[in-house]
């Protein structure tokens, strides 16, 4: 699953005569197995009764003998009366019921000892409701756009811990089984299981209904059991090039047919590149695409019925449709790596969430730079991922990527950007460090091993480090577990500082954690780092294998290069940034690669990733003032010449987040820099109103461009934007292009006045296209005029609709971002505080205030941030990382605005 939209969580309800559970351990005992599931399910779907009813029969190995039988439950109503259990030897009773709704476990006593090394049968027969929360087996609908009709779906969603809402089961990853899927439902309706039809017939007491048996699911999870009962229709059936010549069938409504929908063009070529690069045949026969209008994330990998949220469609989100179109070709490829990360092989726990989906993120960007290499939509993400991940980590608290998670909400709770972008990162890391033979060798043979069983972290290294030491490519001696344990066992990550001596060649390298707003000698955490050196009269970026390694506990190292470079030629540490540390160097050697950067040709060969992390990491250490900005700004000179997105998007990103901090003459004077920064770049380009029909691989460059030099004014650019908003408006043959229509909202609404404004705002209303009226609300945060802003808060607020509470927050968010509007927004937040804690999620919750605090600068902003919202239980989570944030960059405004201004003064 790639991004995730918020969660919700119904606790344990069953209506059969129970008492408490005494086990209270949060895993299943291993007595038992569960060797195959026989799984009946009824769907009703009238308007007036949407419900299921079922009957389960799992066929359980007895590893232990025990006098009881453990398993999960959740929201189920349970008929006690027919449940049983059963073996060659005759039935067994059940006594007693014990249940612990702390993990949903639904514990059977039994009058006799199931005895070890035999199989017996339980049978469970249950009904519910389809619920409305996006789990379990969860109903849905759309509106038919002619006849208007209201039509009724049902599908499910069990990952992580949802399956035992539609069925007892043994719900944990570990217990992997096979399944046989009988779907009922009403002739008008579609059953989907993840395998195909064997044959149906007609239900014997319900008139136009059918019961239909599907072929029987390879071993796997509960998770990644999926089915569903629609009315959907389907756009295409396409064969692919598989070994299998896997049949793919693309569900959606019937509005959707004639769209250009990514997952069907990108699934048949996806599932031939990993076959091809795993060299494991994709197991099943078929996998249906099931776009449904509503789904708790962007998708769902499930084993031969991958889903996907029609909400996240790209035409339906519309801001920056490229970035969109970007990462819904991601979610595909994503789902795509999952068929062999996840379904294929399987962690055992939720503890090592990384392990599916760090592997899937970062295959999923070599996936898409293979299949499109113009558009390096993998490497940007990369890129991307680093920035973030600099920042994100370099708090006090974040915690590991594999870490203890107990009960359903802790599950959840791993479902992070931050577990996903780490894990794709960490596997970067060993793909650049073992090399492309020796790397996906290991992951080969670790699909081999383990197919269609379980695993843990331990067992990736495994594999990785045997065929890495038989191609020589680490010592023999060396422990690639303990080296990889430091990365995922413990959050954070090294410094390293490197300082040369000059005459004698010898380097001396040392590593601390980096903490931003903190004391970086107060902490011991050390890692397994890698060291690949390259050299200025060598510019080889490629080669990434390390040379040596900076051990753990040892935290310095001495160490004489060979083929030493002359002391007037630059070091550089870290190719491609292959793996996640920060580097500081002497003072002359930063001399160096800012002279090379500024004078050589093509910035002396340097890598972009390097480019863009020498800039992120010389600002980031005088912001904790293991530098100066002087030496900081002195580099970022050097983007004037610089033609590359990667460079000019990381360093402007970190400049306009201290530039927001920065009131008075301070913030004239920055923005007078970032006039002078960006005017280069922005001559460059064509102007916006000439602007036709660019590249699709050239759409994010500009889109940075134009954005940046309008929300500076660099130039004429904002006058660009007027022309192309008047133009358009008054229906010359000038288009206002989708890719940038935000931009030319945003510049038109922040120079107007009133007529500006509710021109916007009236278009905002009534447009009936979800995505323009995304677009227009993103727009509406760029006004000067609070008193116009409120109109549309007000307006968007008392709605119940989701589209609505969506552009609320979007139009926050932009207004957040704009210094004139942060204090009557931040009234505003607090004035409502409680409406807006009862109306949104605790993610939507924690981006506002995040975004708010981002902006706050005086200790009694954030006070009076605390004072308000402290004993709103809704808001403790986001309001401690809120004032977490506003106090780093108040530590940074005492201890470094000055330096900051100061060195930017000079460049003015």
């Amino acid at each position: 699953m790639p991004q995730l939209n918020g969660f919700s969580w119904i606790f344990l309800i069953l209506i059969i005569p129970s008492i408490q559970a005494a086990y209270d351990h949060y895993r299943l005992p291993t007595a038992l197995e569960p060797l195959h599931y026989n799984l009946r399910i009824l769907t009703h779907l009238n308007s007036t009764d949407q419900r299921f009813e079922g009957s389960v029969k799992i066929d359980l190995l007895t590893r232990e003998s025990t006098k009881n039988i453990t398993l999960h439950a959740a929201n189920l109503k349970i008929d006690e009366n027919r449940t049983s259990v059963s073996s060659d030897q005759g039935k067994n009773d059940v006594t007693k019921i014990e249940i612990n709704e702390v993990y949903n476990f639904y514990i059977l006593h039994l009058c006799q000892e199931l005895e070890k090394g035999q199989i017996y049968q339980l049978e469970m027969h249950f009904d519910a409701r389809l619920n409305d929360s996006l789990s379990g087996y969860y109903k849905s609908n759309y509106t038919d756009e002619n006849t208007k009709e209201v039509h009724n779906l049902a599908v499910t969603q069990f990952s992580p811990t949802f399956a035992r809402q539609a069925f007892p089961c043994f719900d944990e990853p570990s217990w992997k089984s096979t399944f046989n899927v009988t779907l009922g439902y009403h002739k008008n309706f579609t059953g989907l299981t993840g395998m195909p039809i064997l044959g149906c017939q007609d239900h014997d007491s319900l008139e136009n209904y059918i019961w239909c048996d599907h072929e029987q699911l390879l071993r796997t999870s509960t998770y990644l059991v999926a089915y569903a009962v629609h009315d959907l229709k389907n756009a295409a059936t396409e064969e692919s090039q598989t070994s299998n010549k896997v049949i793919i069938r693309n569900w959606m409504q019937p509005k959707l047919l004639d769209r250009e929908i990514i997952s069907m063009e990108m699934a048949p070529k996806l599932l031939s590149f990993y076959e091809n690069l795993f060299q494991i045949d994709f197991p099943l026969v078929k996998i249906d695409q099931l776009t449904v209008p509503t789904h708790r994330f962007s998708a769902m990998e499930n084993w031969g019925l991958v889903v996907y949220n029609e909400d996240k469609l790209p035409e339906n989100q519309g801001v920056n449709l490229q970035q969109q179109k970007d990462r819904t070709a991601e979610t595909v490829a994503h789902e795509y790596a999952h068929q062999w990360f996840g379904n294929l092989v399987t962690m055992k726990w939720w503890n090592d969430l990384w392990l599916k989906e760090g592997t899937s993120t970062y295959f999923s960007y070599l996936a898409l730079d293979s299949l499109q290499p113009d558009l390096t939509r993998g490497e940007r993400f990369i890129a991307l991922d680093l920035g973030t991940f600099f920042a994100m980590d370099s708090g006090g608290t974040v915690p590991a990527i594999s870490k203890e998670v107990k009960n359903s909400s802790q599950i959840l709770g791993q479902f992070t950007e931050y577990v996903y972008k780490k894990g794709a990162l960490t596997i970067r890391m060993l793909h650049k460090l073992l090399g492309e033979e020796s790397f996906f060798q290991g992951i080969r043979s670790f699909l081999r091993k383990y197919s269609l069983g379980n695993v843990d972290q331990g067992d990736l290294w495994q594999s990785l480090q045997e065929v890495s030491k038989l191609n020589g490519v680490i010592p023999v001696d060396f422990n690639l577990s303990r080296a990889m344990d430091s990365w995922t066992l413990q959050g954070g990550y090294p410094l390293v500082t490197l300082i040369r001596d000059y005459k004698t060649g010898r380097l001396t390298l040392n590593q601390t954690r980096f903490y931003q707003g903190k004391n970086i000698s107060e902490d011991s955490h050390c890692w397994w780092v890698p060291l690949t050196f390259v050299r200025q009269n060598h510019p080889d970026f490629e080669q990434t294998n390390p040379q040596f390694w900076l051990e753990c506990p040892s935290a310095t190292k001495v160490l004489q290069l060979p083929d030493l470079p002359a002391a007037d030629k630059w070091i550089i540490l870290n190719p491609q940034v292959s793996t996640i540390f920060r580097v500081n160097y002497d003072e002359h050697n930063w001399d160096l690669i800012i002279e090379s950067l500024l004078n050589d040709h093509n910035h002396g060969g340097i890598h972009k990733l390097n480019r863009a992390q020498l800039v992120d990491d010389l600002m980031a250490l005088a912001s904790v003032k293991l530098q100066k900005y002087d030496k900081a700004f002195d580099l970022l000179e050097y983007l004037k010449k610089e033609k590359d997105f990667l460079p000019w998007q990381r360093g402007v990103g970190i400049l306009n987040h201290f530039g927001a901090l920065l009131r008075g003459q301070e913030a004239k004077e920055f923005k007078i820099y970032m006039q002078k920064l960006i005017l280069p770049l922005y001559s460059r380009f064509p102007k916006l109103a000439a602007l036709s029909s660019p590249a699709i691989k050239d759409i994010p460059l500009l889109q940075f461009v134009y954005s940046q030099a309008c929300c500076y004014h660099v130039d004429d650019c904002i006058n660009q934007a007027k022309i192309l908003i008047m133009s358009n408006w008054n229906r010359s043959q000038v288009e206002l292009p989708s890719h940038f229509q935000k931009i030319a909202y945003c510049s038109f609404l922040e120079e107007g006045g009133e007529m500006e404004f509710q021109k916007i705002f009236s278009l905002f209303q009534n447009t009936t296209n979800s995505a323009q009226r995304r677009i227009f609300a993103s727009a509406i945060g760029c006004s000067r005029n609070f008193k116009h802003f409120e109109q549309f808060l007000d307006f968007t607020f008392k709605s119940e609709e989701k589209l609505f509470s969506d552009c609320y927050m979007l139009a926050v968010t932009t207004a957040l971002s704009r210094e004139y509007m942060v204090t009557p927004i931040g009234n505003y937040i607090l004035s409502n505080a409680k409406i807006l804690g009862k109306k949104f999620k605790k993610k939507e919750l924690k981006g506002l205030l995040v975004s708010l605090a981002e902006n706050l600068q005086s200790p009694e902003e954030l006070e009076q941030l605390n004072v308000h919202l402290k004993d709103l239980k809704e808001y403790e989570e986001p309001l401690k990382e809120a004032l977490k944030l506003g106090e780093i960059n108040q530590k940074w405004h005492k201890d470094c605005s000055s330096d900051f201004s100061e060195a930017l003064r000079k460049r003015i």
